[in-house]
């Protein structure tokens, strides 16, 4: 038994209590979408991974799903709890999974407009040796990820490793694993999000709609005016699927690991993507080819009446696996109290009245009147309805050279003014996120490290295309940062590429300080933030400024593009 072997299976069993999942075929359910569950909470979670065949408004999807449901349930937390979430694994068994020997023939990708594109290429172009960690696979595979709590490490085994040599943590299809997430005391109350976190098998999981919120209950809520606004989630999410091979009328997304796309491997783009909202049907997607421009089908989005003046708690995730939102929302005053699961210190006023603006671009994107959601990012708003009753759209405005896949514009939710006015404050003063704050100054920092994402042609990948970070794929083993816990380090993050890389850090979040060397102030805390791409020959970049609170162990920085992420562009920290 080798060290990999020793270390699945000793995760995978034995290490909770009652008897284990053992049977070897999928539980496949059909289901309508519904409102988010939100189970009780002081419980230990249960999350059941399996096939479920949904009905959405006249599409059948056969996704992996959590429970049986294209949104997984919402979990609640408080500081100073434990967080204790069972992953039962109902997936069937992984195929023969083997990467090919000698040489093969791969797609010609030039460039990532083309490797987002779903048409199979022919196989022109002989390889290297093909790399076994960074071409998709291990598809029934999973773990789980808790996006945003700064809780102990939990990717590597066994949770809380500071063992460089550490090799992710892998649920096997018919196992389980109960996590237990210690929430510390001073932990910032707000929205987070879980989602699986396997190398290689993340993407597809999470575009069939394995995620869900997180919320974590506290002082935020507390705030007289918070607590008097209703609370609306929004669950934004793509689930990216080609028409099924052996079951007729039905859309899902099933590869054979280590083969070519001609060959049924993994591709990075889909033919076609239904756009969810809370689990909904509200776009059907024809995905964008070499030939033809997206065409976005619309099919309905969530609705909600408010009365003039009334002021709506609106808490947003962008849980989409590769597009941005680029939110506006006319006629609407806004106010920003919140980015990934931190608050403020005090209410923003927010102009996302989009005016003036037909598309974003490179140029205008963190300048134009809206609200920018990369991917993985928790949007939380207190916005007031207008006194002029009629219906406002919240909508993510067109785009153009973001990123290949973001079209537009679509809708995400309406609302209905009308009735008696009311009146209804915003607050002057929100709690101070202790663990956050003070301010990073250039006296506390200990180290300044650099990080280069890059993506272009390869030969030991089968999909012909591949992402990098400091130029090298990712390594399971390798931990090249070694920050240690109690001081504060500045990075700068460079974007050699034309796409949006939205870079994500685990555990702690960061201080941003620059967007392509231009200060951004006042200093805004986030976990994941889009780096600007490559314009007129100068790199896109950030300047991040991190303090290393508390754990620490082995963990991850990535691009939270998921094709991008499962096929290369992640690394290791190890927080000493």
């Amino acid at each position: 038994m080798n060290r990999r072997q020793f270390i699945v299976t000793g995760v995978s069993a034995g290490v909770v209590g009652g008897a284990l999942v053992t049977d070897s075929c999928s539980s496949t359910s059909t289901v309508g979408p519904g409102p988010i569950p939100v189970p009780p909470a002081g419980r230990v979670y249960q999350l059941t991974t399996q096939y479920a065949t949904t009905n959405m408004k006249g599409y059948r999807l056969r996704t992996r799903t959590y429970n049986g449901r294209p949104v997984g349930p919402i979990l609640q937390t408080r500081p100073g709890e434990t967080l204790s979430i069972r992953v039962i694994n109902r997936f069937p068994p992984n195929g023969p999974e083997r990467p090919p020997e000698g040489v093969v023939r791969l797609p010609d990708v030039r460039d990532s407009m083309e490797a987002m594109d779903a048409t199979i290429r022919p196989d022109v172009k002989p390889s290297q040796k093909i790399d076994p960690m960074n071409n998709p696979h291990g598809f029934n595979t999973t773990n789980l990820h808790v996006h945003g709590l700064q809780t102990v490490p939990h990717i590597f085994a066994p949770v809380g490793t500071s063992d460089p040599d550490a090799m992710m943590l892998a649920i096997l299809p018919g196992r389980d694993f109960l996590y237990n997430f210690p929430i510390p005391h001073d932990h910032p109350s707000g929205l987070h999000w879980y989602h699986p976190h396997k190398h290689g098998s993340t993407d597809v999981q999470v575009s069939g709609g394995m995620a869900g919120l997180i919320v974590v209950r506290g002082p935020i809520d507390e705030v007289p005016e918070v607590a008097a606004a209703r609370e609306i989630f929004l669950v934004v999410q793509s689930l990216n699927v080609n028409r099924s091979k052996t079951h007729h009328g039905v859309y899902e997304r099933e590869y054979v690991a280590y083969k070519t796309p001609k060959e049924g491997g993994y591709t990075f783009g889909t033919e076609f993507t239904m756009l969810t909202v809370n689990g909904e049907a509200a776009y059907w997607v024809r995905n964008a080819t070499a030939d033809s421009p997206p065409v976005f089908t619309p099919l309905g989005v969530p609705e909600y009446h408010v009365r003039p003046g009334e002021v709506l708690r609106i808490r947003l995730l962008n849980g989409m696996n590769r597009a941005p939102l680029l939110l506006a929302l006319p006629g609407f005053d806004a106010w920003q109290i919140g980015f990934d699961g931190i608050n403020l210190l005090e209410a923003a006023q927010l102009d996302m009245s989009g005016s003036g603006v037909t598309e974003i671009t490179p140029e205008n994107l963190f300048t134009a009147p809206i609200r920018l959601a990369a991917q993985a990012n928790r949007i939380e708003l207190l916005v007031r309805a207008p006194k002029a009753e009629g219906t406002y759209t919240l909508s993510s405005l067109a785009a153009r050279e973001i990123f290949p896949w973001a079209g537009g514009p679509f809708d995400v939710a309406k609302f209905h003014v009308a009735g008696g006015a009311v009146k209804m404050g915003i607050p002057t003063e929100l709690p101070k996120p202790t663990r956050e704050y003070p301010v990073i100054e250039d006296k506390d920092i200990v180290a300044r490290r650099r990080f280069v994402f890059d993506q272009g042609p390869r030969t030991d990948l089968l999909t012909g295309f591949g992402f990098t970070v400091n130029r090298k794929l990712y390594q399971e083993m390798e931990c090249p940062t070694q920050p240690k816990v109690g001081t504060c380090e500045e990075w700068r993050i460079v974007n050699k590429t034309d796409d949006v890389h939205p870079f994500h850090l685990h555990e702690n979040s960061f201080q941003l300080f620059a967007i392509n060397d231009a200060p951004n102030r006042p200093i805004e805390i986030w976990d994941t933030f889009a780096i600007p791409p490559k314009r007129n020959g100068k790199n896109g970049s950030l300047t991040i400024r991190v303090r290393f609170v508390q754990w620490t162990g082995k963990t991850v920085f990535h691009c939270h593009v998921l094709p991008h992420e499962d096929t290369g562009m992640m690394q290791n920290i190890l927080m000493t």
